[in-house]
């Protein structure tokens, strides 16, 4: 009997412990299967298919202003005033600098003095000359008058003396006042024209001295003028060489005003590229300091046609800046579309790993990720071009590609 119990109490002991193993083995088992699916790398992927790309070239240069243009002075002088600085925006036409004229304006007086005197003495000349002539001409028409009496009289004496009618010297004193006469009708007429011949010499020649003495006052007048030196642009001032109470020397730059109302971006291009960029050509420059405003639709200007030493050619992007955001030596990238490829396959950038051996992408085949070293074409601004190792519809990831590696577990997610 008391055998018959203790065999009992040891079936009942037996079947608890066979009924708790079951149930700790199902919940270990069911753990497993939740932390196996737990260490699965969720993973966003997308099919792989044939499509265009852009083929895009970036090169990075840097912002320069449009046109720098040098201040400087037509006449030397003593500076008086300085009216701009370093960093001042200036609009064509503002005073920058001003020179004593002092000296100029007792120049000037004197100058004007001597105008004065040269327009009398034309005036005076013109005046005498005119009597002259009109005195000229009266003696002329008089010694013409008595030239044309003394000679009938003496034609007719000498008809008289041919016929006997009158003494030889009779005919003799009709013949020397004949003679007389005749020579100072001749010298009447020499004179009258010796004073129209000189007459538009001598005004001619003070006529140039009056225009001399009014090209003195001119020139002075412009130098009191050009003593006010004026921005030659509207621009930024970039350069200051000049201070108050210096030395001006006319020709000598005393700064220099930057147009950055109109920029430029200057690329550097290798031979490899240059015959795939031309003037017109569309670019997008890129201005990291600018945020989302620094990217610009812009064409290409300049192409230049030979290269520097180190084989690179330059190019240039006009780009308008009326706001003035754009700043003379900020650094910027330039993308450039040399070109478009078709049927091509095609995947984000983002979804490539560097790695030691090259560039690779995962591919999820059965649940798993399978690692494939791939070679790249085309490079456009948010794909490439994969020319080697993917084919159409597979299952590229393009996000959690990098807690992947060849093997690993993924879970698909939308």
């Amino acid at each position: 009997m008391k055998s018959c119990r203790k065999n009992r109490v040891i079936a009942l002991l037996l079947l608890f412990f066979f009924g708790a193993s079951t149930i700790l083995m199902a919940g270990c088992s069911k753990k497993k299967e939740e932390t196996k699916e737990e260490s699965a790398v969720p993973v966003k992927v997308m099919k792989v298919a044939r499509t265009g790309i852009e083929d895009i070239a970036t090169f990075t240069g840097q912002i320069e202003a449009g046109d720098e243009v040098k201040i400087v002075s037509k006449i030397s002088g003593r500076v008086k005033e300085v009216n701009f600085d370093i960093g001042d925006y200036v609009n064509q036409g503002d005073t920058l600098v001003t020179l004593e004229t002092d000296e100029l304006y007792d120049q000037l007086s004197q100058a004007e003095a001597a105008l004065a005197s040269a327009k009398a003495n034309l005036s005076a000349s013109e005046s005498g000359l005119a009597q002259q002539l009109e005195q000229a001409k009266a003696a002329l028409e008089q010694a013409e008058a008595n030239y044309a009496n003394v000679k009938a009289d003496y034609e007719r004496t000498k008809a008289l003396y041919e016929a006997d009618a009158v003494s030889k010297q009779a005919f003799d004193g009709a013949e020397l006042k004949y003679t007389v006469a005749k020579s100072q009708y001749e010298n009447a007429k020499e004179q009258l024209a010796l004073i129209k011949q000189s007459l538009p010499k001598s005004i001619d020649a003070l006529k140039a001295q009056v225009a001399q003495a009014q090209a003195a006052v001119d020139l002075i007048k412009t130098n009191i003028e050009n003593s006010v030196i004026k921005a030659p642009v509207s621009g930024m001032i970039s350069s200051k060489q000049i201070e108050p109470g210096e030395m001006c020397q006319a020709g000598v730059a005393l700064g220099a005003v930057v147009n950055i109302d109109r920029i430029k971006v200057v690329i550097n291009v290798p031979e490899e590229d240059i015959n795939k960029l031309k003037d017109g050509q569309e670019a997008t420059v890129n201005v990291d300091a600018l945020g989302d405003k620094g990217k610009i639709k812009s064409k290409i200007s300049i192409v230049s046609p030979a290269s520097s030493s180190s084989r690179l050619f330059q190019v240039k992007i006009d780009i308008e800046n009326k706001d003035r955001r754009l700043k003379p030596g900020m650094f910027a990238s330039v993308d450039v579309v040399r070109g478009v490829k078709q049927n091509a396959i095609t995947i984000p950038k983002d979804a490539v790993v560097i790695k030691k051996q090259g560039n690779v992408v995962y591919v999820v085949k059965n649940g798993k990720a399978e690692e494939r070293l791939v070679k790249l074409g085309v490079t456009s601004k948010d794909a490439v071009e994969v020319t080697k190792g993917l084919t159409e519809g597979e299952e590229v990831v393009i996000s959690g590609q990098n807690m992947l590696a060849e093997g690993v577990s993924v879970k698909i997610i939308q």
